[in-house]
């Protein structure tokens, strides 16, 4: 493709100003290692393709990586999600990876399993969003970076349930464990990582995220991961004197697969 290499250097400007913003030294090493030429590249090539403008500010950062809030050409927003290529996760995504039909022969690459592991959030992401799970609409994935939906509230990002709560717990409770139900039954996946942590909350209503460890259901240790997910689902909803018989939702997730 074709560099202007003025906007390459405002878009390196840019990520140099995040940086010296960061104070944690974990943090900044984070964007030191998300930040590579290669990706710079791909985050170019987005916005030349005109699926976003400019990369705003960081909605979240983690040791996977980091997810920017974006402006489009016309003014609106989409989410951003960066995975380090040099991660420290590595050895966990392999156990998620390594059972799942539709990534076969990673090997021993760490660079290769980061990108097979963007682009399985990304076809999970398609999966959901088209059964109707509440999930970002997938608009991207380029190797080891995904635009999707951003879910905010104007300008504002989404908080997640750790932080908002609930004044609704019965039909959040029932609404989040029709979501566990049917992404088994429907989609034919397991979440593998759901929480509090992992659901964005807008107007009282929840969007999955993080889906990338998500697993088909015939993977080998999909039932670990859905009972898993139940006991998260439960513990979690405690706390609003809801009472959960887990191995009774696990049967019922199941039906004739039990």
């Amino acid at each position: 493709m074709d560099i202007d290499d003025k906007q390459l250097r405002e878009l390196e400007k840019k990520v140099l100003a995040y940086r010296f913003r960061i104070k944690d030294a974990d943090e900044r090493k984070t964007y030191d290692e998300v930040f590579d030429h290669s990706t710079l590249m791909i985050i170019y090539d987005m916005m030349s393709s005109g699926i976003f403008d400019t990369l705003d500010f960081p909605i979240a950062t983690g040791k996977e990586g980091i997810v920017f809030r974006a402006t489009t050409p016309d003014g609106g927003f989409v989410a951003v999600k960066i995975y380090r290529i040099s991660n420290a996760t590595f050895n966990n995504m392999q156990k998620y990876i390594a059972g799942d039909e539709r990534f076969r022969n990673v090997g021993k690459s760490r660079r290769r399993a980061i990108f097979l592991w963007a682009q399985k959030e990304y076809r999970n992401l398609e999966r959901m969003h088209a059964s109707g799970i509440p999930v970002p609409k997938p608009i991207k994935c380029v190797k080891n970076v995904i635009a999707m939906e951003f879910i905010g509230i104007d300008e504002t990002p989404a908080l997640h349930l750790k932080d908002t709560g609930t004044e609704d717990a019965q039909p959040l409770y029932e609404t989040l464990y029709d979501c566990i139900k049917r992404l088994y039954r429907e989609v034919g996946l397991v979440h593998a990582d759901f929480s509090e942590y992992n659901i964005l909350m807008r107007d009282e209503q929840p969007t999955i995220i993080d889906v990338g460890q998500a697993v088909l259901k015939n993977h080998p240790m999909a039932l670990e991961f859905l009972e898993r997910d139940i006991k998260n689902l439960a513990r979690y909803f405690r706390k609003y004197d809801i009472k959960a018989d887990v191995q009774a939702l696990k049967a019922d997730v199941l039906g004739g697969d039990g």
